[in-house]
């Protein structure tokens, strides 16, 4: 590689690695990444749940459940808060018009939270109404819900002359546990599986590999772009092309900043190794004695398929940077200010974005036709053939020509990129058109 190349590398890298937005995103975008999950868990077991207390009105017209719900409500965690009951339930009768408009006013003044209805025909019918002023409390109607399910089928079972014993018999669910099998033998000539647990594992580091990809080249791809076009607006780049080609000041961009993230991934792998390593000792500190078998299956999984999956990772996240980023250093190159680059950048996005999407759909049938067609679109292919190979491992030859083609269209992107690169760094003015475009990509 030309001296003038590795130059170009080194003052990128050197720039950002030294750079304080380096050592930030070092450590604040693990720590992100582990607060956003964390937090949206703690959310999700914690909405509705405060100190305030709050009354709930029950207009039963059975007479039967008001009682066995309350009792019910006072065992049940949804509706309390540090062990402590934050729902109050009144039984109120409403049977005019007058007395609902009442109890309506009453919730949006905020005396109650809101009020169940419970008509005389539910043992027939089984409909009971909620209202309150927002129904996106799901967590607690699904509380209420289940907990009047059960307490209208005791009372059909008691009916039909069934003890509640017989009926808890009757009514125990079944352990239904699932297995992934593997394509590899085992040791003893059959088939290996793996449970749901294991394979959470791996789909899990997957995913955070997925989204580290998508983060990396969202950042540092549009950091290229804004890079060309600050040289381009000063004029500075005109300088530097007195004494190196633009085809090599391109290269050397795209190779140091690469090498920028891939300094950053191996710094977070290292931790994660030393962190996997050591995990005993660190939760001996806070006198934990080893984690829960649940826990230590999902290590062994990881531990096991890191190797594999991190080297498929860097293949995939080369190939893929490479790719959107030679694309928007030409959004920098083409552009003559930032708004224009903006605009220009939406349907490059829009690359990285849809098969983001499409991931989940890959989740639920990662053989199906359209799963496998679309993962084989090399702008595609860094993020769903990546997550096809974690979530149900592909035949060789098929990633391999996979990897082949994406490679093809990596170099033939950066070859067309290259010449309207070349063109535009020194053109200014107007935009050009794509068919102008397609006259530079031909010089």
């Amino acid at each position: 590689m030309p001296n003038k190349i590795l130059t170009v590398i080194k003052r990128e890298y050197m720039t950002r690695v030294k750079s304080k937005g380096f050592i930030a995103s070092l450590f604040l975008m693990p720590l992100s990444m582990c607060v956003m999950v964390f937090l949206s868990v703690f959310l999700t077991t914690m909405q509705s749940k405060t100190k305030e207390m709050r009354n709930l009105v029950v207009i039963d017209e059975t007479e039967q459940i008001f009682a066995p719900m309350k009792a019910a409500i006072a065992e049940h965690r949804t509706f309390q808060h540090k062990g402590e009951l934050i729902y109050q339930l009144h039984e109120e009768s409403a049977t005019t018009e007058d007395e609902i408009i009442s109890l309506r006013k009453r919730v949006n003044t905020k005396d109650i939270y809101a009020y169940l209805i419970i008509p005389k025909d539910l043992f027939e019918n089984g409909e009971a109404k909620f209202y309150a002023r927002t129904t996106t409390n799901f967590e607690l109607q699904s509380a209420l819900r289940r907990i009047l399910s059960n307490i209208v089928r005791d009372k059909r079972f008691a009916e039909s002359g069934y003890s509640q014993r017989e009926v808890n018999r009757l009514m125990r669910s079944v352990r239904f546990n699932a297995y992934a099998i593997k394509s590899s033998k085992g040791k003893s000539g059959g088939t290996d599986v793996e449970s749901a647990i294991e394979t959470g594992a791996r789909i899990g580091l997957g995913y955070v590999l997925v989204f580290v990809l998508y983060l990396f080249v969202m950042i540092y791809a549009s950091s290229i772009m804004r890079s060309v076009l600050e040289e381009k607006t000063t004029r500075i780049v005109e300088v530097i092309i007195s004494s190196i080609k633009p085809h090599q000041l391109l290269l050397g961009k795209l190779f140091g900043v690469c090498s920028v993230c891939l300094t950053m991934f191996a710094i977070w792998v290292l931790f994660g190794v030393l962190l996997v390593i050591n995990i005993d000792p660190l939760l001996g500190i806070f006198g934990i004695e080893g984690l829960p078998q649940q826990f230590t299956g999902v290590i062994a999984t990881v531990k096991e398929s890191t190797v594999g999956v991190l080297a498929y990772f860097f293949i995939y996240f080369i190939a893929g940077f490479f790719m959107y980023s030679t694309m928007f250093a030409v959004v920098g190159a083409i552009c003559n200010s930032e708004e224009e680059a903006q605009q220009v950048m939406g349907p490059l996005i829009l690359l990285i974005i849809i098969p983001f999407i499409m991931m989940f759909h890959l989740f639920r049938i990662p053989d199906s036709t359209i799963t496998i067609l679309l993962s084989h679109i090399p702008f595609f292919s860094p993020i769903l053939m990546f997550m096809r190979i974690n979530v149900l491992m592909p035949p060789f030859w098929e990633i391999a020509l996979n990897i082949l083609l994406m490679g093809a269209t990596v170099l033939l992107v950066m070859l067309l990129s290259g010449k309207i690169y070349r063109v535009g760094i020194l053109m200014y003015g107007k935009r050009p058109t794509l068919r102008e475009l397609w006259q530079w990509s031909k010089y």
